[in-house]
């Protein structure tokens, strides 16, 4: 029967909470693998967790899965077998006579009341494989097969390779936070950087229509629905009709802070969306100096509008980088979709890139904000529910 080792990586140095922190691995773990749920026994360990797999056939699923969980940090199939010289020495030679080339033999003694040491029992497992298997030789610093066996107090475990997965922390010891999602490409990936530090995302997308076309909606669900495989067993989109704040926009005088004012107003609204749905902070895909709009100047006089925290965590990369993350979560083709969102279609020519807090202010003055903000939140935001994997909900 195979098995499969999860190791916690970055929770083992949780101190006191610890324990919560496993336990809410496991509690994600669960949900994710819950079609697979009767084909695993899970067996948790002092540093590790181990996947017990009654059906060989589902093992590549599982693997595939476990590798987008955040909180773990790497994985093995892995072989347990009885603390035995002999028993040992025959599963490794089984598993290097279906190997050619060259090989590394690693043994760690976890359970120190084993009666050989760490390098005997490296050399005995090597010499066996020599003996018997005349395709093989050893080079320990660029091998082939990479054979490693550990000595725990419930058996030895053996395996030939570590698979990287998402690390982090589980996605529900951070709270819960509202991403402001666009239809962009750094929006869903701050939300999936979020993910990993162990915040629960929500999602707030402004639409204006008539201008959203089907398509750009279509595109938005999808982003979410993408970002589903890494987020918690239950999450809302909420689509807020931002049509009635933005014809009053269009009428400031100082174009060039329109999209400064824009995304105050955005801000402002997702800060009492916040208070009603009850997160504890926002997330945005702003990157300092990317674009015009968004240097500290900007920044700061967005901040100032929200009594929120704002987390921005794309912030330091490059466009490259943003990318590359956006690609290796199957996001970036449905963010390249030539639909537009509500910054790109009105954005001014010459956008003011060391805005000052006086002069937004004063062009809002001029605007119902209070009244408007309060109509849009009681009347034009739609909630849709993801659940178990699901949308199973519209409101």
């Amino acid at each position: 029967m195979k098995n499969i080792l999860i190791r916690y990586g970055e929770l083992t140095l949780k101190g006191n909470n610890r324990n919560a922190f496993i336990s809410k691995l496991i509690q994600n773990i669960k949900f994710k693998l819950k079609e697979y749920k009767e084909f695993i026994e899970y067996k948790k360990d002092h540093n590790s967790l181990v996947l017990e797999i009654k059906d060989e056939s589902k093992l590549d699923n599982i693997s595939n899965i476990l590798q987008n969980i955040f909180g773990i940090y790497s994985l093995s199939i892995v072989e347990i077998v009885e603390k035995n010289e002999d028993v040992i020495l025959a599963k490794t030679l089984e598993i290097a006579m279906n190997h050619s080339g060259t090989f590394k033999v690693e043994v760690e003694r976890k359970d120190k009341g084993f009666s050989m040491g760490s390098q005997e029992l490296k050399t005995k497992v090597a010499v066996n494989i020599l003996k018997n298997n005349n395709n093989i030789k050893v080079n320990v610093h660029k091998p082939d097969l990479k054979l490693t066996i550990i000595i725990k107090h419930n058996g030895a475990f053996i395996f030939t390779s570590r698979i990287n997965a998402s690390k982090g922390l589980p996605v529900g010891v951070s709270g819960r936070g509202l991403s402001l999602l666009s239809g962009g490409i750094d929006s869903p990936v701050a939300s999936y950087l979020t993910l990993k530090r162990g915040m629960v995302v929500d999602f707030l997308h402004f639409m204006t229509l008539p201008h959203t076309t089907p398509e750009a909606l279509d595109k938005v669900f999808k982003l979410a629905g993408k970002i589903e495989k890494f987020n918690h067993s239950s999450f809302s989109l909420y689509v807020c009709d931002f049509s009635m704040i933005l014809k009053e926009l269009m009428h400031i005088k100082e174009e060039s802070y329109r999209i400064t004012i824009m995304r105050r107003i955005f801000i402002r609204i997702a800060n009492e969306w916040a208070k009603i749905i009850g997160v504890q902070a926002l997330i945005t895909g702003e990157s300092l100096g990317q674009v015009a709009s968004q240097t500290i100047e900007s920044i700061n006089v967005i901040n100032e509008v929200s009594q929120l925290p704002i987390l921005r965590p794309v912030l330091t990369h490059d466009k490259e980088e943003i990318i590359e993350i956006s690609k290796k979560i199957d996001t970036y083709e449905t963010s390249i979709l030539p639909f537009d969102d509500v910054c790109s279609m009105y954005v001014p020519k010459n956008p003011v890139t060391k805005p000052k807090s006086f002069v937004a202010t004063k062009q809002e003055e001029n605007l119902l904000l209070d009244e408007m903000i309060d109509y849009t939140i009681k009347n034009y935001i739609k909630t849709y529910i993801w659940k178990d994997g699901e949308l199973i909900e519209k409101q």
